[in-house]
Parts: C-alpha cells; structure tokens; sequence
C-alpha cells in the first residue's frame, strides 16, 4: 500500500489533514456498520476491510479508541457477551450518523463535481 501513496504523501496528508479526514470517516464507518446489527471490535475489522475490497483494514490501534470515543460521546453502547464486547448504536448515534451521512453525500457531490471540473472557455 505504501508504494501506491507517492512520494509527496506525507506533504500531502499535512496540508489536508488526512488523519483527521481517516478518523472521521473511521468512527462514520463504524456507526453505520453497528446501525445495521451488533458487532464485537474484530467483526468490524473485517468488516470494514471486507466493505473496501480489501483496501483497508483498520488496526486495534485505531478501531478500539474510536469505539472508546463513540461510547464516550453516547453514539454507541457495549454489551459483554462472554468474553466478546459487543457495540450497539443509539438513538442519538443513529441521529448524529443520518446528519453526517447527508453531509457525506454533499461533500462527495462537490469532490465529484471538482474532479470533473474544466474552466469556462476552455
């Protein structure tokens, strides 16, 4: 994967943010999944690397402290079923995932509308 990310990737996630822009769509990604059935911490995993065709696949390094944050905020509640901590979306992470998917679906208009971009005249 690294070879695929050019010479300029770190510049470029500096300027932009990346990071960020991974975390966010991180914990996105994981209250959409948990919206549609309960998942442990490593079915998220795979599921999140299956959902991008193997693309990416996000760590315990960063899966478990965005679920700490998503709990932390009230978006998602834990269960323990044996030794397996199960998370669950709740009413306010349902409302909060809704209003970030609407505002996902703009952005993605605008970035599409930006990469097909020509200037007038030309």
């Amino acid at each position: 994967m690294e070879s695929t990310r050019g010479p300029d990737y770190q510049e470029v996630s500096e300027a932009f943010n990346l990071a960020s822009f991974h975390s966010g769509f991180l914990k996105l990604a994981i209250l959409k999944l948990v919206s549609q059935r309960p998942l442990h911490g490593y079915a998220l995993m795979k599921e999140i690397e299956r959902m991008s065709e193997g693309t990416w696949r996000p760590s315990p390094g960063s899966i478990y402290p965005a679920l700490q944050e998503l709990m932390r905020s009230g978006y998602i509640t834990q269960e323990q079923e044996g030794r397996k901590r199960i998370y669950k979306i709740t009413s306010h992470g349902e409302l909060i995932m809704r209003f970030a998917l609407d505002h996902l679906k703009v952005s993605i208009m605008n970035l599409e509308n930006l990469l097909e971009y020509q200037a007038q005249g030309s």
